[in-house]
């Protein structure tokens, strides 16, 4: 019985979660209606509010939910056994492919950048997987510079830094990259452009260009 009864919790927490998830990629946390979540995921208003005190609560664990996948997902990738260049290529290519492949996931990233800088939150998968994802990084530049790859003279850690806003930036600040740059991401050939613009900064920027031509 209380196996059945935790197993219809979690159920229901998944559907909240998901309908969540929908209302704020499509209408931002201020202007999502917890009644409109209820609506969508077949449960009262009441029941939502018993699982999260608030809609800001219910907005932080969508996030780390979201967070949690799509870090899970590059951290995951098995990329030690690549040359460091293409393994670069690689982990960049993954990462455009999470948005691309989750429309949603570049709304609630937006959504998110406003909420952690006017919110004290807590601990989250993104602070917990985030070092591991550099470390992963870090191992891979590292990798590059003892093979004579990629210069010596680099903070791994910026680079990836770098890395992430250029991919992030083609959905979440299309605005400036259409303004400035001309291009529109939202097209399929102008982001297949920005993707490699952005590999091929990046390698740029790094390559020891005595030893390795850019691949």
């Amino acid at each position: 019985m209380n196996k059945s009864r935790n197993n219809g919790k979690a159920a229901t927490i998944r559907q909240i979660i998901k309908a969540a998830r929908r209302e704020f990629s499509e209408h931002g946390l201020d202007k999502t209606n917890v009644q409109k979540i209820a609506e969508r995921a077949g449960v009262t208003k009441q029941l939502v509010y018993h699982y999260y005190q608030s809609k800001e609560q219910l907005f932080a664990c969508v996030l780390d939910e979201s967070s949690d996948d799509a870090m899970t997902a590059l951290t995951g990738l098995e990329l030690d056994h690549i040359r460091p260049t293409e393994a670069l290529r690689l982990m960049l290519s993954h990462m455009f492919d999470l948005y691309q492949d989750d429309p949603e996931l570049a709304s609630l990233a937006t959504e998110g950048i406003r909420f952690h800088d006017s919110h004290t939150t807590p601990r989250n998968r993104f602070v917990d997987l985030g070092p591991v994802l550099t470390k992963k990084m870090r191992s891979i530049i590292e990798r590059g510079i003892a093979s004579g790859e990629f210069t010596t003279d680099l903070n791994p850690d910026l680079v990836f830094t770098t890395a992430s806003l250029m991919v992030s930036g083609a959905f979440t600040n299309r605005y400036v990259i259409e303004t400035l740059g001309g291009l529109d991401t939202r097209q399929s050939n102008n982001m297949n452009i920005w993707r490699k613009h952005t590999e091929d900064m990046i390698l740029a920027a790094i390559t020891n260009k005595v030893n390795v031509d850019i691949a």
